[in-house]
């Protein structure tokens, strides 16, 4: 075996035979098989320990010259083969040199000292003490690589550790606090201050992962909007799915140790973990901010529905469009992508609305269109505008509540429908494929115009082919005709029929002379609901009977028996003067002073109402009819009290007396002649006493007539044939004589009427607030001025009794109470004078408050466009002014009233 630098060479001595160098060539004597098994007795022997010495020095010198160890041997093994390997070589080499080369010596030369085997067994001790001196290196080698192995397993561990806890594993590595941003202080041992810094991003990073988890889970499960679930899935399966995507990226980088994650010596740098992952940092914070807003953690388990705190899905919809637009470009692409989610959501939810008239069978709470509970056996439905998204209009969502509220209405009227098959085929089955086509158009992100356009056309096309089968023209004619006979006083006779008819059920409750205080109406005599009832039944059938050969003014009066109802009411819980806060009013009705006139028809407050059937209420909704009420108990409130004025010019004895001489036995004698001038007298002085009165009843008589002449005549009839003729459309025939006239859309139909409703409010001077106030006080005081003439004339009459026949009540002081009353009388007078030039003076204030000032819209930014009709321009309060403009030279000083 050849020799080299690091390794002594074997001599070939060592081999199967030990050939002695022979110096003498003599030829030896010949041996026998059992002399020669005698003689090579211990080179066999010895083979044995010669061969195992190759074997190992063959494995050292391939390990040393391939520089690799040998298979399945650690480090530790090889380096004690080779120690193993000088031990045993010396202690050998030993034994021959000891035992064996001096008894082979006597023989056979070569064996002798200094010679040429001894000569070899020092050449290869040389190379074993240069090997023995490469152990101690190789053990220095062998403590560093393992120091280093276990270094690289600790930081093997570390990054394992690290990915692990930013997939969202609890990790040791990190505080179980979530207050505490740094590593344990175990691991922190091993660190560096800079890489314990480091890892502090990486922990926080790790525990917001963690949480957005765990609270996106909660929110999805438990959260009553279904906007908001979907959100809240959205963010686990694309957002959290991204980031552990990234995780396993740059897992997979380091696994396959790639050159932009991997430096020399196979070592990961820590800070370039943390720049990977440092950009998720900001946009993790987010994500949980926006999951705290969805749903606050301080909100306990299944307490989700009943706090207010918890978002809705609107509110989460304006949110992330305000978030979209924020400087950072990660924020605003994950904004924008929630929000498309959202929206998306939002848009199944209006579908289901929008397509069958339904609503969302999970989630209702969430959706603007409530249900009205208080009425489970009528379809009515409201809209909750703190759950309308801001890019949704009020008159988008009016059209959409509307559309809604159509398709109950024709489902409810199947029968219906299929009556008017004969002149219209189509269904809502057969428009379904349509109105599926124009709402797929609207797409998320959502376009505030490109929502109102769908809307609309699926409007029009619903109106157009059910609806005007549902809702005929003349059907609308004769409920709006109903409204203005009967609620905008358009039938005179109705209204004094009625009054008539109120008065004549108090005076048959009357309890006493003593009933009627000043200041106070009639509250003791209270009525009952079916009183009240009847009051208007009895009234309805008088017009009956007063009905002339007018076969369609019957038919009102017919339709108005059925539908019309007088009704009781709570005048503290309910509000007449503010109609627009019905449930059901989708727009702004004209705002009303918080004052009612449905006191003074009856003892207790009572109001004129109307049913409203479906489909009636797709244009009339509650809201109208409050207004209605109003109007006609403002209306009423007016010609109630000028025919009780008008009514003091039907006693003769008060407002016109002259005594006539007494019987002819007293006609010519002194005592007759002094009875006659006693009684002239005192009618004189009466008469006196009561210019004043009937003075300051002409005027009021005077203001009421004009003011019902012109808000009934210019305001009311003006108006209404105004909108009648446009509900009935420009007339048109075709060339067969067919009706070519265009029935409007109800939802155009229902804006026109509340505009028509919002004119004449305007025009009545109803929505002032000033003057409502100072009607209502006027109207008291007639009827107290009212009162108190009545009264009068009852004393008066016993006192005359008293004095020309001697019939005395010595329970009562005639006398005395004509003082009082005559008192009372003078001081409601000037009460009520002063009232008539409070009015007049009011009315010159807003005549010119009103200069150049049109009719209000009604608000919501509904344009005049959208409701196609444009009120009548009414002559102004001026055209009212000119006829109460009396003069005011002989002005009183003001008294002391009291």
């Amino acid at each position: 075996m050849d020799s080299t630098e690091s390794a002594p060479q074997l001599s070939p001595a060592e081999g199967a035979t030990s050939r002695p160098i022979v110096t003498d060539e003599r030829p030896l004597p010949k041996l026998t098989p059992s002399e020669f098994r005698q003689y090579n007795r211990m080179a066999e022997h010895m083979d044995v320990f010669h061969n195992r010495f190759r074997a190992t020095w063959k494995i050292l010198y391939s390990a040393c010259e391939t520089q690799k160890r040998p298979k399945n041997m650690s480090i530790r093994q090889f380096l004690n083969m080779g120690q193993q390997f000088c031990h045993h070589l010396t202690m050998h080499h030993t034994i021959e040199e000891q035992h064996i080369f001096p008894i082979l010596a006597k023989k056979m030369p070569a064996f002798k000292k200094e010679l040429e085997l001894l000569s070899q067994h020092k050449q290869i001790h040389v190379g074993l003490d240069k090997l023995e001196s490469l152990r101690p290196a190789a053990r220095g080698a062998r403590k560093a690589a393992r120091t280093q192995q276990r270094s690289a397993l600790v930081a093997v561990a570390m990054l394992h550790e690290l990915l692990l806890s930013l997939s969202g594993h609890p990790s040791a590595l990190f505080d179980a606090g979530t207050t505490s941003q740094h590593v344990t202080s175990a691991t922190n041992e091993l660190l560096s201050p800079p890489e314990a810094e480091l890892l502090s991003s990486i922990g926080h990073l790790s525990r917001l992962h963690r949480k957005v988890r765990d609270h996106a889970a909660r929110i999805a499960a438990s959260h009553p909007s279904t906007v908001c679930r979907a959100v809240a899935t959205s963010i686990t399966a694309h957002h959290l799915d991204l980031f552990q995507r990234k995780i396993l990226e740059v897992e997979s980088r380091i696994l396959k140790q790639d050159t932009s994650t991997v430096g020399a010596y196979n070592i990961v740098p820590l800070a370039g973990i943390v720049s990977e992952f440092s950009e998720w940092i900001r946009l993790m914070e987010w994500l949980w901010d926006l999951s705290n807003f969805i749903l606050p953690p301080e909100v306990p388990p299944k307490g989700e529905r009943q706090s207010s705190n918890v978002s809705s899905g609107a509110q989460l919809i304006d949110r992330l469009r305000t978030e979209a637009q924020t400087g950072y470009p990660d924020i605003e692409d994950a904004a924008r992508y929630l929000g498309n989610v959202a929206e998306a959501s939002w848009l199944r939810q209006l579908s289901t609305w929008l397509l069958y008239g339904r609503l969302p069978s999970f989630g209702a709470s969430d959706f603007f269109v409530w249900r009205d509970s208080e009425e489970f056996d009528e379809l009515l439905f409201r809209t909750n505008h703190s759950l309308l998204p801001k890019f949704v209009t009020r008159h988008t969502a009016a059209s959409i509540l509307f559309i809604g509220k159509s398709l109950n209405q024709i489902r409810s009227f199947q029968s219906t429908r299929r009556a008017a098959d004969a002149a219209s085929s189509v269904s809502e089955l057969d428009l379904l494929p349509r109105h599926v086509q124009l709402l797929s158009q609207v797409r998320a992100p959502i376009a505030a115009a490109a929502l109102s356009e769908s809307v609309a056309t699926i409007r029009l096309s619903l109106s157009r082919n059910l609806l005007q089968h549902l809702l005929p023209r003349e059907k609308i004619v004769e409920t709006l005709t109903v409204l203005h006979q009967f609620f905008l006083v358009g039938r005179g006779e109705f209204a004094v029929a009625l009054i008539a008819e109120a008065d004549g059920r108090l005076s048959s409750r009357h309890r006493g002379p003593s009933s009627t205080r000043p200041g106070q109406t009639v509250k003791g005599l209270l009525l009952k609901e079916a009183e009240i009832g009847q009051t208007l039944t009895r009234s309805l059938a008088i017009l009956s009977t007063l009905s002339d050969i007018d076969e369609h003014a019957d038919d009102i009066l017919d339709v108005a028996g059925q539908v019309l109802h007088l009704i009781p009411h709570d005048s503290q819980g309910h509000r007449p003067g503010t109609p627009g806060r019905a449930k059901d009013a989708e727009l702004i009705l004209p705002q009303m002073v918080n004052l009612s006139f449905n006191e003074l028809l009856l003892s207790v407050p009572c109001s004129l109402t109307m049913d409203t059937p479906s489909p009636l209420d797709l244009f009339i909704t509650k809201g109208d009819m409050e207004v209605y009420t109003s109007i006609n108990a403002y209306l009423l409130a007016l010609r109630r009290a000028h025919l009780h004025l008008a009514q003091l010019w039907r006693h003769s004895s008060i407002r016109r007396d002259h005594p006539c001489p007494p019987g002819y036995q007293y006609s010519n004698s002194a005592h007759g002649r002094m009875i006659l001038a006693r009684r002239r007298q005192r009618t004189t002085a009466r008469a006196r006493f009561m210019r004043k009165v009937w003075a300051t009843c002409a005027a009021a008589v005077f203001y009421l007539a004009e003011s019902e002449a012109y808000f009934q005549g210019e305001v009311v009839q003006e108006s209404f044939d105004h909108f009648l003729s446009w509900v009935n459309g420009a007339p048109g025939s075709s060339t067969d004589g067919a009706d070519l006239r265009q029935q409007h859309d109800p939802e155009a139909l229902a804006l026109a009427h509340r505009y028509f409703l919002t004119s004449i409010s305007y025009s009545l001077l109803l929505t002032d607030m000033a003057f409502p106030k100072l009607l209502r006080t006027f109207c008291t005081h007639v009827d107290e001025l009212v009162a108190y003439i009545t009264r009068l004339t009852n004393i008066q009459q016993n006192l005359d009794l008293e004095e020309d026949e001697g019939v005395e009540d010595f329970a009562l002081n005639f006398k005395k109470e004509e003082k009082e009353v005559a008192l009372e009388l003078d001081r409601a007078r000037k009460r009520l004078d002063s009232d008539l030039k409070g009015l007049v003076e009011r009315l010159r204030e807003l005549d010119g408050e009103r200069i150049g000032v049109s009719v209000p819209g009604l608000g919501n930014g509904v344009s005049m466009d959208e409701v196609g009709y444009e009120p009548p321009r009414i002559g102004g309060i001026d055209r009212l002014l000119m006829k109460l403009d009396w003069s005011d030279e002989d002005k009183e000083e003001p008294e002391n009233l009291l």
